[in-house]
């Protein structure tokens, strides 16, 4: 039998330690441990020998050992079999090894350890700061020290052409090529020149021209305290810090993209908007202080691609900035985003502004621009600069109606989505429970093939509230909407919810406000089916009709089918009357829009329509 020494070497060691490599928490670490020791000051082999096998063999079989192939595989198996009598000696002893308090104080060592490496990341995160030469020596000047500063650049232009023109009259003579000039020029002549060069013309310039120019250099300085003061400090004191540390491990649930929305963007293109402004303020920039503010707006407005840059970027911004407070408010539960912030809060750039502050920024300066212009519209006396002006104002007025129109449209499609989601169409059989349906169509007509048919990028919420609807001689509390072509009505699904709610609080979209996502939705169940505003006509109830019928603030629905047959009544009771007559004012309104869209698309005379083509040709 030929004995492995490698076999002999692994097992003296489990025999000679056996008894210190009893863990406390049961486990083989202590036996990884004493290898690693004696791996540290390992020595040749040869050098280790124990006694027991210099028993078996002389020192040149020792020198000279052969491993056979299956000595790894039995090196394995008995350190498992150490590993595991190790265990069961533990298990004898009653050492428990799990315990929840250690689990705890494990859990608030590794939160306590990541926050102080979140600490240690952002002190060592450097500062960035943004400078643009140009813009920091005009920023925060007013308008006279900006004139002083053209003035002395301009006088300094003049001296520097004269020495420049002298120099080269000096080189001329001295060469020979000009033989008309003097060879030693009259200092007289050439002082009176200098002077007549450096005098700079009366001032002549009107008090509403001067406050058209202030009203100009205040629209710069705006959109310059704008960009450093709100947009540079949210992006190098809250984006930029957020991705560092994102690099190193932290804060990997946030996503500056959703956050931030297009700063980067906006930034970019407020940056080229100030220094493409700057610019022609010292190109049309005259000798005290003349500028022509008409002709500077047009370049800058009509002349420019930056302008049509700016307001778009503003536009994407502002139809991100609901979602990006919700989105704040989601963060602001992680312990890791809380730190962050206050570290971010303490920085001197932010100027005591919070970072809610610095994100409503960009939606309040929209406003802005439209004010400046209209005050220089108001103070320009010819009448074509001021046509000129007006145009231009006109352009940004739209631009914010345009805005306008977008948040309004996001939201009500939100809101078309969020009652979508909480709406329950029910089946046939729930709606007629006598109808007789054959066995195969029973599963294809279990669901209402209706159930996305809210969502619509043309439809329009009108109005929408509680309203109580008489059915069966009792009262029932329904929450009807109204739309621009039907009329919704609904019922509170039973036994979802104890508390009691209305379909306001649980419908409203979550980008207008920031309820907890795990709160359980109230949904609501279609009473019978929709109206169309074609199909039915309103009973307005007068006060001797409620008082005989005890119906107060009412009104009815008279519904109708394509073959003007009644099919259904609605009886509507109000909470008042003010609640009433608004309903009324919406349905009569809405409803003669609806007919006057059907008559000139779906009811339109082909007669009409061949009349109209050949017109055209």
């Amino acid at each position: 039998m030929q004995i492995c020494p490698g076999d002999l070497l692994v097992y003296s060691k489990v025999l000679t330690n056996r008894n210190n490599l009893l863990d406390i928490d049961g486990s083989t670490t202590s036996l990884a441990v004493s290898d690693t020791g004696t791996d540290s000051k390992r020595r040749p082999w040869s050098m280790n020998i124990p006694q027991s096998w210099l028993l078996h063999g002389s020192a040149e079989d020792i020198s000279r050992p052969e491993f056979p192939s299956g000595s790894l595989r039995r090196q394995k198996r008995i350190r498992y079999r150490s590993a595991t009598t190790l265990d069961g000696v533990n298990s004898r002893k009653g050492k428990n090894t799990w315990s929840l308090l250690r689990l705890f104080e494990r859990s608030s060592r590794g939160k306590s350890g990541s926050i102080c490496g979140l600490e240690e990341v952002l002190n060592c995160l450097q500062r960035i700061d943004f400078d643009d030469e140009q813009l920091s020596r005009f920023r925060g000047m007013c308008w006279s020290e900006f004139v002083q500063y053209c003035e002395k650049k301009e006088k300094r232009a003049q001296s520097e052409r004269c020495f420049e023109r002298r120099l080269m009259g000096a080189r001329a003579v001295w060469k020979g090529l000009d033989r008309s000039l003097p060879l030693k020029p009259s200092p007289l002549v050439s002082t009176l020149s200098e002077k007549d060069l450096l005098v700079s013309p009366v001032s002549t310039t009107s008090r509403i021209e001067s406050k058209r120019r202030e009203a100009l250099w205040d629209l710069f300085q705006s959109e310059c305290a704008f960009l450093y003061d709100h947009l540079m400090v949210l992006k190098n004191v809250f984006m930029e810090p957020l991705k560092k540390i994102q690099v190193e491990g932290f804060a990997m649930f946030a996503e500056p993209e959703l956050l931030f929305g297009n700063l980067d963007e906006l930034c970019c293109v407020t940056y080229a908007f100030c220094k493409e402004f700057i610019s022609l303020m010292l190109e049309n920039v005259g000798p005290n202080g003349d500028l022509p503010v008409t002709d500077v707006l047009v370049k800058l407005f009509q002349k420019s691609s930056q302008a049509d840059s700016v307001s778009q970027a503003y536009h994407c911004y502002a139809l991100n900035y609901i979602n990006a407070l919700n989105y704040l408010e989601t963060l602001r539960r992680h312990v890791e985003f809380c730190e962050f912030e206050k570290w971010c809060n303490r920085d001197p750039r932010c100027k005591k502004l919070q970072l809610t502050d610095l994100l409503v920024a960009p939606v309040q300066h929209i406003m802005k621009v439209p004010l400046i212009l209209k005050e220089v519209e108001t103070r320009t006396e010819e009448p074509a600069e001021r046509e000129l002006i007006a145009q231009i104002l006109e352009v940004e007025e739209n631009s914010i109606r345009e805005l306008d129109d977008k948040m309004k449209w996001l939201k009500n499609f939100e809101r078309l989505l969020e009652i979508q989601r909480n709406i329950v169409w029910p089946s046939v059989f729930e709606l007629d429970s006598k109808v007789y349906v054959p066995e195969f169509l029973k599963p294809a007509l279990m669901k209402q093939p209706c159930d996305r048919i809210i969502v619509s990028p043309r439809r329009q919420i009108i109005i929408e509230g509680p309203l109580q609807v008489w059915d069966t001689g009792k009262p029932q509390e329904m929450y009807v909407v109204l739309f621009d072509d039907m009329l919704l009505i609904t019922r509170k699904k039973k036994g979802l919810s104890k508390k009691k709610s209305s379909i306001s609080e649980n419908w409203a979209s979550s980008c207008s406000r920031g309820s907890p996502s795990n709160e359980p939705a109230v949904r609501y169940i279609v009473y019978k089916q929709p109206l169309s505003l074609d199909r039915f006509f309103i009973h307005d109830v007068t006060t001797l009709e409620s008082a005989s019928c005890r119906l107060e603030n009412a009104f009815v629905l008279v519904s109708l089918n394509r073959f003007q047959q009644v099919v259904t009544i609605h009886t509507f009771q109000a909470p008042s009357d003010q609640v009433k007559q608004t309903w009324l004012l919406k349905l009569r309104d809405t409803q003669d829009k609806w007919k006057r869209t059907l008559q000139h698309t779906v009811f339109r005379s082909p007669r009409l329509s061949t009349c109209s083509a050949k017109s055209s040709t």
